[in-house]
């Protein structure tokens, strides 16, 4: 095999002992010398301070993060090839799924299956990706073609439509569709339970596929109780409760309307009554005030808000709404109720989380038992190297 030549960067002493951990980012403060004459996003080796090939990966001069790794073989081209491997592989984790049971899933995550910069989902026979790095977005057209190759799919949507795209220099873009068709809506199956998505204008990619285990975990808890779903969305632990039992009481909260429209239809989809439950399109702090004062009592409360932070300066604000929200949430749940406080925030961590419940519960004069930890499903696998790329929390716990 001939030699692959590309321009090269040369990292300060003693840098490298991350990368050689499995660590996929090498920040600008690492470099002695930036590669030249080359455009952002352009390909890049990467050579220790006395010379040795080190890695392969794309180079942006303009973000803090100043190379994503690709590749630690120096025979590897960056190509097609590549591109299609590195899909089968992703392909090949996604095989533990039934697709008579399930057929929505995460495809591609980033640094996770070593393709950083680019998401991939999965709802039946559509597929939604997002670039949201430089060096990506000039392999745009090749990451389409080997998706194509790979897989037996009808169309794929872009929808590079995240504010993140603009700290790489790169526009943000209306949803388009990039090879086949992609209807306004997909019916998908999740652990045997109908979804409907819309892949156009649907937050993130148009579900929220990394809490399929935890909704499939609510159910033990769920039969025949009294359960309020907050921040709703479309309905996802909503209506894996109610198909627990007809005595099953759900209040679903959310301040979207279109998305409480859509969990109306996911309800009649699944051979539930929507009438016989309630949908609610408010604010959830207020709702929780609002329903504290009443002296309302729930036997579930979930609560699953949005990220609360972007970056670390924000930290203390996320933990000050996470500490508020899960106080909210206790208030209005029975003794012996039980409790699933998520985030999805990754300045926020695990035990950040676990001791605002505790701080909460010693608050209310509260005991709080721990029972279930529940992270990322398989198909958002992380690298194990960079816990930074960690983000989703949730938390089972009992409240007497």
């Amino acid at each position: 095999m001939a030699t692959m030549h590309y321009p090269t960067a040369s990292l300060k002493p003693h840098k490298n002992e991350v990368l050689q951990s499995g660590h996929l980012w090498i920040f600008s403060g690492a470099l002695q010398q930036a590669p030249r004459w080359i455009e952002a996003g352009g390909l890049v080796d990467v050579k220790s301070a006395t010379g040795q090939f080190v890695a392969r990966g794309y180079y942006n001069p303009n973000t803090d993060i100043a190379i994503r790794i690709l590749t630690r073989d120096s025979e590897e081209a960056i190509d097609s090839d590549f591109l299609r491997s590195r899909i089968r592989h992703a392909v090949q984790l996604r095989s533990v799924f039934d697709p008579q049971q399930t057929s929505a899933y995460r495809l591609i995550n980033a640094e996770g299956d070593g393709l950083p910069g680019v998401i991939v989902d999965r709802f039946a026979d559509i597929l939604v990706m997002q670039i949201h790095t430089m060096g990506m977005e000039l392999m745009r057209a090749q990451l389409i073609e080997a998706l194509m190759q790979e897989l037996d799919v009808k169309g794929i949507l872009l929808r590079n439509d995240t504010q993140s795209r603009r700290r790489e220099g790169l526009e943000v873009e209306e949803p388009v569709v990039v090879a086949g068709e992609v209807p306004s809506q997909v019916t998908i199956l999740e652990n045997g339970v109908t979804f409907l998505v819309d892949p156009w204008q649907g937050q993130k990619t148009g579900f929220f596929l990394d809490q399929r285990d935890k909704r499939a975990a609510l159910r033990k808890y769920a039969r025949g109780k009294r359960v309020l779903n907050c921040f709703s969305y479309t309905g996802g632990f909503s209506v894996y409760a109610a198909l627990t039992s007809h005595e099953t009481s759900v209040t679903s909260v959310d301040t979207s309307a279109s998305a409480m429209a859509l969990a109306h239809q996911v309800f009649t989809h699944n051979g539930l009554e929507p009438e016989r439950y309630e949908f609610l399109i408010a604010d959830v702090f207020d709702y929780l005030e609002d329903a504290q004062q009443r002296g309302e009592q729930f036997d579930i409360v979930v609560l699953d808000p949005p990220a609360f932070a972007k970056t670390q300066s924000a930290q203390a604000q996320a933990l000050k709404a996470y500490r508020r929200l899960n106080l909210l949430g206790m208030q209005v749940m029975r003794p012996g109720g039980i409790l699933l406080s998520c985030s999805c925030t990754g300045v926020v961590g695990l035990d950040d989380l676990l001791g605002i419940l505790a701080q909460d519960a010693q608050r209310l004069n509260r005991a709080v038992q721990l029972l279930e930890l529940y992270t990322h499903g398989v198909d958002h696998p992380i690298n194990l190297a960079m816990p930074e790329t960690s983000y989703l929390k949730a938390v089972f716990c009992r409240v007497n």
